[in-house]
């Protein structure tokens, strides 16, 4: 069963935010193997024969390590207490252990325990199908012994290019996949659960790795569409453009009305520079029904950049429906309708950015800016601006804008100085350097 993921998720810290299907799971937790678990010396008195910890794990390299095929499988107890032993917990293990126990012995299984909670089994010769019946009869026993219930993992060998050792980390894999049905599933591995264990690796900041589980997922379902996506998302990030349109470009053949992937062309197209292409992906994307953020954001900034601000007015009045608590996208609508004379409106816009992030030096700039249009006090204006002008020293426009309400005030000395700041931050200011200037020189007195 294909998990049902959640529309849209947004790329790590990127400075353009590409789109891909992010599994709601919780990130596994890592844990250093070790046999100290409470409530073992208990377990261990009835079953002697069970493997612990690292123990558990070398019966791959000790027993398996000729097996032409072997199935593993993970069994956690759902819901298990955190609190110190107790005879309540004690009791819970022994007796999911004496239900495994009992459902691997007909099958020469070996089993040990893993974690606080879970247990690992080892089925010699026995493919997924065969373990499938097993977890179910672990499963069904567990729910009549008891009113609490386990979730199981599966994975077998040999799977694509994995060895033998990997088997039961990806019989962990499925178990982390079968979290995402909640308690009493079980799921065998497949390309969802390395889907799942990608997204984990990336949440993490672990982009390489990411890119390497939905390699393989692909191996095993190249159709996937969902893990082509999130690929390319790796490599946009990783700023290797042409493997990301690639797997976007795929994305797209495979589901041609797959919104994200085309959307996320069109962000590589704009760090490629090119305007035109970007535009045309995310009108497109937009066209496929799907309402949103990010993509009438970036169409209407991008609109906004190509001189077109009636176009991206409704992109950007959209963007700030979608997501009523985005400071950015207001302050992109303050910019466009600054462009187009909506002075007033502009002003509302702006003053919501600011609202949600006080320390927004554009949307301060152009409140700013706005306020002086609407005849307010220099004063008012002026305080905006150079608030624009402590958080962003280093922005050019920012500085003339101030130098310009300092002009406007007579404060000669003052504008000047902003002028030639702004000029050597790269805006052309030359004009209003040569303006005041000429009226400092004209208001200093000349020596006789």
């Amino acid at each position: 069963m294909r998990p049902n993921l959640n529309p849209v998720s947004r790329s790590r810290e990127s400075a353009d935010q590409f789109l891909f299907s992010k599994t709601e799971v919780r990130h596994p937790e890592e844990k250093p193997v070790t046999e100290s678990f409470p409530g073992q010396e208990q377990l261990a008195a009835s079953f002697p024969e069970a493997a612990v910890g690292k123990a558990f794990t070398d019966l791959v390299e000790n027993h398996l390590s000729t097996a032409f095929s072997f199935s593993a499988m993970m069994v956690k107890i759902d819901n298990f207490p955190e609190d110190a032993v107790s005879d309540e917990n004690v009791a819970i293990l022994m007796d999911t252990a004496k239900i495994i126990h009992q459902c691997c012995k007909p099958h020469q299984g070996l089993w040990g325990r893993l974690d606080r909670d879970l247990f690992g089994c080892l089925f010699p010769e026995k493919n997924v199908s065969a373990c499938l019946s097993v977890a179910e009869k672990i499963r069904k026993m567990h729910s009549v012994a008891r009113d609490d219930t386990v979730s199981i993992g599966i994975a077998s060998y040999p799977t694509i290019n994995y060895t033998r050792a990997q088997i039961l980390e990806n019989a962990r894999k499925a178990l982390d996949h079968a979290a995402f049905f909640g308690s009493d599933s079980t799921v065998p591995f497949d390309s969802v659960s390395l889907n799942i264990s990608g997204d984990n690796h990336y949440a993490r900041g672990d982009v390489p790795g990411a890119i390497e589980e939905f390699k393989k997922a692909l191996l095993i379902d190249p159709s996937n569409v969902n893990v082509h996506n999130s690929l390319g998302v790796c490599y946009g990030v990783m700023e290797d453009l042409d493997k990301a349109l690639e797997a976007f470009d795929t994305t797209v053949w495979l589901d041609p009305e797959e919104f994200m992937a085309m959307y996320n062309m069109g962000i590589v197209n704009l760090l490629r520079k090119d305007n035109e292409k970007a535009l045309a992906c995310f009108l497109k994307a937009d066209h496929m029904g799907e309402d949103v953020f990010e993509i009438a954001l970036q169409t209407g900034k991008l609109y906004l950049e190509l001189d077109d601000p009636e176009k991206g007015r409704p992109y950007l009045e959209k963007a700030v429906r979608l997501d009523t608590d985005a400071g950015t996208a207001f302050r992109y609508l303050g910019d466009c309708l600054s462009a187009l004379d909506d002075t007033a409106g502009a002003i509302s816009a702006f003053r919501s950015s600011v609202k949600l992030n006080p320390n927004d030096a554009a949307a301060l700039s152009g409140l700013g800016c706005m306020y002086d249009h609407q005849g307010e006090s220099l004063e008012i204006s002026t305080t905006f601006c150079l608030q624009s002008v402590e958080i962003s020293p280093e922005n050019g426009l920012y500085r003339h804008r101030l130098g310009t309400l300092y002009l406007k005030q007579n404060r000669f000395e003052e504008a000047l100085k902003e002028f030639e700041i702004a000029r050597t931050l790269g805006h052309d200011s030359t004009e209003l350097i040569e303006e005041t200037q000429n009226r400092l020189s004209a208001e200093t007195p000349q020596n006789s």
